[in-house]
Parts: C-alpha cells; structure tokens; sequence
C-alpha cells in the first residue's frame, strides 16, 4: 500500500455509515487479509466517465469516505464561494452522497445546490451553465450493475472534467487526511432547471409528419417524467411504456440489466411495442443519458439499432435540419464508425475524432483554429458507439431525453415521405456512403489489468487478424494528431476494415471495436475479426 494510503483503523475511525463500518469490522475480526487488500490496496480513480465502481468499504469501493474525500477535493479545486450544482439519480444511497457533498462543499465555503431527487444526469450538465456554476456533481453510475455507484465532476463550461482537471483532485484526494465521522449538515439552496432544460432540447427539433406511437422503458430509472413532458409538447402524447420498468428501483430487480446495449434488456419494451402495433421501441439508461434504439425492418423482424447505426440516422437528421455550413462540428470517438464522418463531409460540416468519452466529444468544438469568417464553431451533433448522443450545445454531455426526441421526430419525417422507415432511411445512407457495419467483442481479463494487456498486444504487433493482414497500426499512447494520449489501438486491415483495442474504463475488460466496409461476404468478416480479437487478447 501506498504510504499515504488509510489504515482500516483510521477508515474506521472517519466512516460514518455503519454498513460499511460492519463490513470492515467484519474482514478485521475474520482476519481477512485478501479482502482487507481489495479495499484498500489501490483506490477508485477517475475514468471514461467519473469514479463508479462497486459500493462497499475502502478507497477502492464507492463509500461516503470518497465521496467525502472527492468533495473536499473538489472544494479546494474551486475554491470558497464557488457556485456547485448537485444532482442524484435513484441508486442506493444517491441521496446520502449528494448530501454529503452538500455539506463538505457548504463546510469549505462553497455554495452548494441541489437539483431536485431522481433528476437525469443530462439535466445536472445543462443546470452547470444555465445557472452559471463553477462545477458540477451527478451521483450516478449510469448503465452499472445495482451494486455500484459513482461520481460525475463537470467544469464550469458544463462538460465533465478532463486533465489536468481530474489529475489536480486525486491528488488532492490522495494528500488530504480522512474527513472526520461527524459533519455539520448543510442546506443547499434548491434548484429546479427541468422546465428551461426541456424548452432547451425542444428548440432545435424540426417536427414534421403526424403523431408518430412509441413503446419506451427508463429501466427502472429516472428518465420518463422528463422525456414524457417532452413528447407532450411537439405533439407526440405520452410513450407506451413497460409498466413494471416505469418506476425508479435502485434494485433495478425488473430489468434483466441496467445496461441498454444488453439486447435481452430490451426484449420487454419490444413486446410492449408489439401490443400497441407500434413499430418503434426506444430505451434509456438508468441515468437517461444514453439511448437505444429498436425498429420493425422491413424484413418483418425487429431490428434493434447499433450505436453506429443510431449515430448516422441522429447526424444526417441534424445535419438536414440545422441551418448553416461549414461552421457545424460533427464530433465522435476515435472507437465509432466512420460512417458519421462521411456523412458529415457530405454535407459541408467539420468532421472531428475525439478520445472516447464525452467529456471529449462535448469540447470537440472548443479548441478548433478561430474560423477566418469570424463565425462561431458550433457542434451540432456528438456521439459513440456505446449509444451517447448529443444533440444540443444546450447539454454539454450525452443526452438520452433529446436524442430520444430527436429520433422520433426523424421517426415523423420518414413518414410524411413516402411511409419511409428508419431502416430505409439508414440502407439509403448505406447505397449513398457504402455499406458499413460495426461490432463490439469485450474480452474479461480476470486478474490481469487492462494496462497490463495493452502493452502485451504492443510487444506482439500483430500484423495481421484472421487472414487479414495489418497495413497501418496508429498507437494513441503516443499522442495522434494533437489527441491527448490515450491507451488505445488502432488496425487498418487490407480489405478497408479497421480493428480498435481499448481497454475499458469502467469495467475489468479489454474492449475490441470491429468495422468492416463493403458487401457482405462469407464468412462474414464482422465475425471472423472479433474472434481473432479474442484469440489475440486470450493468447497473451
């Protein structure tokens, strides 16, 4: 252990929840050296998106001790009278973090406000700037398993911090003694932006076509009062919704899994789709900041949408219904599709790649060359595979609620033209660009790091995956392009198809992002490259 790091004595003595308090005593009395090391041998540390991981005693577990700590750390960030929105989804204990960071940050001479209970994490990114905050806090773990939580910090300009933001708190964290068991409680003021967030995400959707029915599920979680109030006003009445999926439970026990990439997760909203003869299903995540996508093909089957798949039909939309030309931004992660940038290209926009993350992806316009005609740059569509969209400045972060309205308003148009569907829609991008299809392998490391496997893969450079040989590899550890350096790879194979290796920032995993461009052959090469993946990564 480092150093600096807690003694289970001193952690004992700070923590005042006795949950976690009995769990150490616990691993203490039983003489459990292996646990007592799991929790306090290394420390959670701020990813993709914020500190998640597992609840549960010490610094490598979500506990009110770090959330304390980061709170603190925070307050030293920004400074007395800083002004702090705080927002928490349902998740067990949300409401107890947020009120710990309430009272830390009141206690350190900020000004702390707290959104309304069960509010979405894309409304905390909007209060940020609406209400002219110098940072924020969502207590959330977003897609994760019943048993985690986390936390979201976001800067002053709304999007979630970034280096040397992040680096500046750890350190922070990790220099600060333990916050004392007892703390003054604080009354943070009270805030309510839902009714400026809404009229916000509303002002940019083009409505055209008739009442177009949806099936949709929060899975369990805390998106539908908003995206409902949203439906209501273009006209759309309120979804079909799963009703037993309706209500937030931080249990999330009538959900296969909290996560919408999780196929089985939205076989229930389908279902409900099917009952009111509806051919669109859609769904958030837990903390409604990313959604999925089912539609009936034209093939008399449900297709459910890949984030790739999402991200096209959201940017040509966006594109086709946001004036201007060359000063709209279009921005996705270096791990997404290209069909996007193509798209982007087509119509006149600027096409940026970003490290993988939203925090990113949000900022893609920020650092562009000042434009020689003095306009603005103005991303007008952001998004990654793993279903984030951005689809108004207004929320400087993914955004389930707006992107959910944008696709029923495409889902409008489509239908006023000729009773098009989205997946018509999509084979014409497809006849336009050409056909792009992308897939997703993750690979579970058990024991082993994922820094540990990254740099096994660097030592075996690989040339080629299957029978495909390896004609460029770009190593994002070095820096590309003026990206900050990242621990991530890319492939380009011979035939056009492109490989990704990252590993991931929330989870135990290696992930793998497989592209393949052209028609479709056997064996089908989407395929063939996810299993070279795993044969590469199971290999080292």
């Amino acid at each position: 252990m480092s150093p600096q790091a807690p003694t289970p004595e001193d952690w004992l003595a700070a923590d005042p929840d006795p949950v976690t308090r009995a769990e150490l005593r616990q691993l203490i009395d039983a003489g459990d050296q292996a646990g007592i090391d799991d929790r306090f041998g290394d420390r959670l540390r701020f990813g993709t998106a914020g500190i998640r991981g597992p609840m549960g005693v010490g610094p490598n577990r979500i506990n009110r001790v770090v959330v304390r700590q980061t709170a603190a750390a925070l307050a030293t960030h920004v400074g007395p009278g800083a002004k702090v929105v705080i927002g928490f989804d349902a998740r067990q204990n949300s409401d107890v973090f947020a009120q710990d960071v309430a009272s830390v940050l009141a206690a350190a001479g900020c000004h702390p406000m707290m959104l309304p209970p069960k509010s979405p994490t894309p409304v905390l990114a909007f209060a940020v700037t609406h209400l002219g905050a110098d940072a924020g806090v969502m207590v959330t773990a977003s897609h994760n398993p019943a048993g985690d939580n986390g936390i979201k910090v976001y800067l002053g300009d709304g999007a979630q911090i970034i280096p040397p933001h992040d680096q500046t708190i750890e350190a922070a964290i990790v220099s600060q003694p333990l916050p004392t068991r007892e703390l003054a409680s604080a009354s943070p003021e009270r805030v309510d932006v839902s009714a400026e967030y809404t009229t916000a995400i509303l002002a940019n959707v083009a409505i055209r076509g008739p009442f177009h029915p949806l099936a949709y599920t929060p899975l369990q979680g805390v998106g539908l009062p908003l995206l409902s109030q949203a439906l209501e006003q273009i006209n759309n009445g309120r979804p079909y919704v799963v009703e037993d999926e309706a209500e937030p439970d931080p249990l999330f026990r009538n959900v296969v899994s909290p996560n919408p990439e999780n196929h089985d997760t939205l076989a229930r909203v389908i279902r409900r789709a099917e009952q009111i003869d509806t051919p669109l299903a859609l769904a958030s995540d837990p903390d409604a900041d990313r959604l999925a996508a089912a539609v009936w093909a034209y093939d008399n089957e449900w297709r459910i949408l890949t984030g790739d798949e999402i991200g096209a039909l959201l940017c040509d939309w966006m594109l086709e219904t946001t004036p201007g030309s060359t000063e709209r931004v279009v921005a996705n992660s270096i791990v997404s599709g290209r069909l996007v940038g193509r798209i982007a290209e087509a119509r006149g926009a600027t096409h940026v790649e970003t490290l993988t993350g939203f925090k990113w992806i949000a900022r893609a316009a920020d650092n562009l060359v000042p434009r020689s005609d003095g306009l603005p740059w103005r991303l007008v569509f952001g998004y990654e595979e793993a279903l984030g969209f951005a689809c108004n400045d207004a929320v400087r972060d993914k955004d389930g609620i707006s992107a959910a309205v944008q696709f029923v308003a495409l889902c409008r148009a489509l239908v006023m033209e000729d009773g098009r569907t989205p997946i018509e829609r999509l084979a014409e991008l497809m006849d336009e660009f050409g056909l792009h299809r992308t897939y997703q392998v993750s690979v579970n490391l058990g024991s082993r790091t994922g820094s540990e496997i990254m740099d096994a893969i660097r030592t075996a450079r690989p040339v080629r995956f299957g029978e495909t040989e390896v004609v460029r590899t770009t190593d994002y550890r070095d820096g590309v392009e003026g990206l900050p350096n990242a621990d991530v790879l890319r492939f380009d194979l011979a035939d056009d198809s492109r490989v990704s290796l990252r590993p991931s920032g929330t989870e135990p995993q290696i992930k793998g992002y497989i592209e393949v461009v052209g028609d479709i052959t056997f064996p089908d090469p989407l395929l063939t490259l996810s299993e070279a993946v795993r044969e590469l990564i199971l290999g080292l």
